[in-house]
């Protein structure tokens, strides 16, 4: 970190810790050491996971709600792009004030106009003059700024719209990590923070090509792979790099979990929402071409829920390292549907279960949004939910004495400790990696 950049973050710490200090005024009662892990799941879907818990295939989720509180969480309205929807729940606020409003942003017109010229045989963007959304559009501080800045540990990892990673305090690895294609420059690659996380990343990272046969016989039955044809590879084309993300995400957030175990840790995954976008209607036509015979289909037709055993595996080992005193949050940013392509495939319910020394045992969560799940992490801290906040601790999920402690103290106004740039002042950065992004996003019905 350069030494102007070292200057801003203590300077921003040093803001966060006075504008926050009348909330450590509520902190008193907080238990001693309070940890908080959020494990966000794209697209969690109860109609699917829901069989597979009355089935016990999916103990991680069934521990949490069998010893917690679970229920549903309803996304934004109307239906939305997920980029948005993360940047909510990691807000607690509209997207009006948090400032990611699609997967592409505009980018000024000479940036444009000079990228057209140097390139005169390109293809036009997905967007004409847009480029995929990046961190320093958010014009509200997420909760791991919010709890860095207060003094607390955190980790970050895989998180929508992290890219270039910020400084925090402790760890952050962002959501282009598991992006190949391009030239990333050998130092300041903003890939992750500390810059030296990067040979973290490197070593734990899967590339898609690397995914044997043997790992993709989770998802579908095992085949003879000596005698794989192309259209069985055509098949699982998209498999190999919505696993190898998710893998990704895996094997670098638990390590670091287990290393540095901060105040807050999070990890997203996002290969529920990308195989349900790929496999849900593969009996549609259109799905396919040519469409799928009843052999194919029968070989595919148990890949999505076989993902969602995959997830519950991961999440087990979350919860080891995370213990019995850390509370546990997994959620959804919507569910899905399918019959459609894009956001027309989701639903606007998605799912929660929350685990651990603050949450209600046995509870039921109704009523929750996506926008209840800062305030809620904020509570478990015994922090306030500021007024300039769009949602509230989730009741059913926490233990009712907190949530009625929390709701007595309204006096913090915000947790924000800059002005917030003025609409249309920021514009996205370039990466070497925008193609497969968008390349990504088409395959999944988001773009055209």
């Amino acid at each position: 970190m350069t030494r102007k950049t070292r200057i801003r973050f203590v300077a921003s710490l040093a803001m966060g810790l006075l504008v926050g200090a009348a909330a450590w005024n509520c902190a008193r009662a907080e238990k001693p050491r309070s940890k908080v892990l959020v494990v966000g799941v794209d697209a969690g879907e109860w109609d699917v996971l829901g069989p597979l818990l009355n089935e016990g295939k999916v103990p991680s989720f069934g521990r949490m709600r069998d010893h917690g509180s679970a229920g549903k969480l309803r996304s934004l309205e109307p239906l939305t792009k997920s980029p948005i929807i993360w940047a909510s729940i990691a807000t607690g606020k509209v997207p009006q004030k948090h400032g990611i409003l699609d997967f592409f942003m505009k980018q000024r017109g000479r940036e444009n106009a000079r990228e057209n010229a140097a390139n005169p045989g390109a293809k036009a963007n997905a967007a004409e003059g847009e480029a995929p959304a990046t961190s320093n559009l958010w014009r509200a501080r997420p909760i791991w700024e919010i709890l860095g800045g207060l003094g607390k540990t955190v980790g970050v990892v895989g998180w929508w719209t992290t890219w270039p990673a910020k400084p925090v305090n402790g760890v952050l690895v962002s959501d282009y990590v598991q992006y190949d294609t391009g030239s990333w420059p050998a130092k300041n690659s903003r890939r992750t923070y500390p810059d030296s996380l990067n040979d973290i990343v490197e070593r734990l990272r899967v590339k898609p090509e690397n995914v044997s046969w043997a790992e993709l016989f989770q998802f579908v039955p095992a085949i003879d792979t000596t005698k794989v044809t192309p259209r069985q590879e055509e098949l699982i084309h998209d498999l190999r790099w919505i696993y190898a993300a998710d893998r990704t995400f895996y094997r670098v957030a638990l390590e670091l979990y287990k290393k540095k175990h901060p105040d807050f840790f999070t990890v997203y995954f996002r290969g529920v929402d990308e195989v349900s976008h790929t496999y849900w209607d593969i009996d549609l036509p259109g799905g396919f071409s040519p469409p799928l015979t009843d052999a194919e289909l029968k070989w595919l037709k148990r890949l999505i829920p076989n993902y969602y055993v995959f997830t519950d595996r991961m999440l087990g080992d979350f919860l080891k390292v995370a213990g019995k005193d850390t509370d546990v949050i997994v959620c959804s940013d919507h569910g899905f549907m399918g019959g459609g392509r894009g956001v027309m495939a989701h639903k606007l319910d998605g799912m929660i279960f929350m685990m651990g020394p603050h949450v209600e045992k046995g509870g039921g969560i109704s009523g929750a949004t996506v926008l209840d799940v800062t305030p809620t992490i904020l509570a478990i801290f015994g922090l306030p939910t500021a007024h300039d906040m769009d949602g509230r601790p989730i009741a059913g999920g926490l233990e009712s004495a907190l949530v009625k402690r929390m709701a007595r103290d309204t006096r913090l106004q915000t947790y924000e400790t800059a002005r917030a740039p003025s609409e249309g002042e920021a514009e996205p950065v370039r990466s070497p990696v925008d193609q497969e992004l968008r390349e990504r996003l088409r395959s999944l019905g988001y773009i055209q």
